[in-house]
């Protein structure tokens, strides 16, 4: 009988939670409000399985820089190892379909996939020009310690004047 593996999300959440912790982040969980024009985006735009908004980023952060700009931080983790990016084969995240139709099935199942996805509801739905997403993705090795992947995506809104 093959044992099924049991996903690490709450620990993986626990583990960079306490990272953001240990840097003194005013950090946001999935129910907590950031703001409320990136609480409206989030739920404005679709949701990670294709109805309609909830979207809800398991960690989230509004940092602001020297320049005065802000940064909304979305963060979503995973719990497999095999679940941190789905990309396509021009080794893009695989978000969209050739109809370019949201694949939501890579959405709700990929760390990266799904904080891209929440990176675009504050792109479309708010003033936000600059915008980070995490995938945090986790397992346990061989000797039972958790091991995390991440990935950090940087989003630019250009605005021409």
């Amino acid at each position: 009988m093959v044992k099924k593996i049991q996903s690490v999300e709450p620990m993986v959440a626990d583990k960079v939670n306490g990272w953001l912790r240990s840097y003194g982040l005013d950090y946001k969980l999935e129910q907590e409000s950031l703001n409320s024009e990136i609480d409206h985006a989030l739920l404005e735009y679709a949701s990670k399985s294709g109805g309609k908004g909830g979207n809800r980023p398991d960690s989230k952060i509004l940092l602001q820089d020297k320049n005065t700009d802000y940064w909304p931080i979305l963060i979503e983790y995973k719990g497999f190892k095999d679940k941190l990016e789905k990309l396509n084969k021009n080794g893009q995240i695989d978000n969209r379909n050739s109809k370019n139709e949201p694949k939501y099935s890579n959405i709700k199942s990929f760390a990266v996939n799904g904080a891209i996805h929440y990176a675009n509801a504050i792109l479309h739905y708010t003033n936000y020009t600059n915008i980070i997403s995490i995938g945090v993705t986790g397992y346990k090795d061989e000797l039972g310690n958790l091991q995390t992947q991440l990935v950090f995506t940087l989003y630019r809104k250009i605005i021409l004047v």
